[in-house]
């Protein structure tokens, strides 16, 4: 069994998403770009830009967003701002 992500994305027009078997995400934001894969630190920060989350046939993009994340324990949360 490979090892992967369980994703939680939070939104107000859409409410809660849940990814299972995520494989990877790719974050590209102003400040830096980042990839990170299940086993990787915990960490936590802002996006302003870009983020991709890589499953087994698919591929979900989501562009042009300003949104929180935490990741911890192979589960990554991410909290969309809405303007």
């Amino acid at each position: 069994m490979e090892a992967s992500f369980k994703v939680k994305i939070f939104s107000l027009s859409k409410g809660l998403e849940i990814l299972d078997n995520v494989r990877l995400i790719r974050i590209k934001s102003e400040d830096y770009n980042l990839l990170l894969m299940p086993g990787y630190m915990s960490i936590l920060g802002e996006i302003d830009g870009s983020i991709d989350f890589e499953l087994d046939e698919d591929t979900i993009h989501y562009e042009n967003i300003v949104a929180y994340y935490v990741h911890s324990n192979d589960e990554f949360s991410l909290l969309l701002k809405e303007i």
